[in-house]
């Protein structure tokens, strides 16, 4: 079955620009906690935090920590839409 398709845009428009955005604040704790636990490119990630023997360095530790307070911060706000 064929999906409903839009008619094309008269000529001389332009399709709209998608709006600037963010990451979500969980996402982003992620991605600034994995990347310090990776690296990026050539560059090498901390090789203590990547230990799984070792514990986290003091920026590993505050970036984990700030994941974390993210994730429980998301859950709430779901928790309250819910009830």
């Amino acid at each position: 079955m064929d999906e409903r398709r839009d008619p094309q845009p008269d000529s001389g428009t332009s399709p709209p620009e998608p709006a600037a955005s963010t990451l979500p604040t969980a996402q982003q704790a992620h991605l600034d906690y994995s990347g310090h636990i990776e690296g990026a490119g050539r560059v090498r990630g901390c090789q203590r935090c990547s230990d799984v023997d070792r514990d986290r360095c003091a920026e590993g530790d505050r970036l984990w920590q700030a994941w974390n307070t993210a994730l429980n911060d998301a859950y709430d706000r779901l928790t309250e839409e819910t009830r």
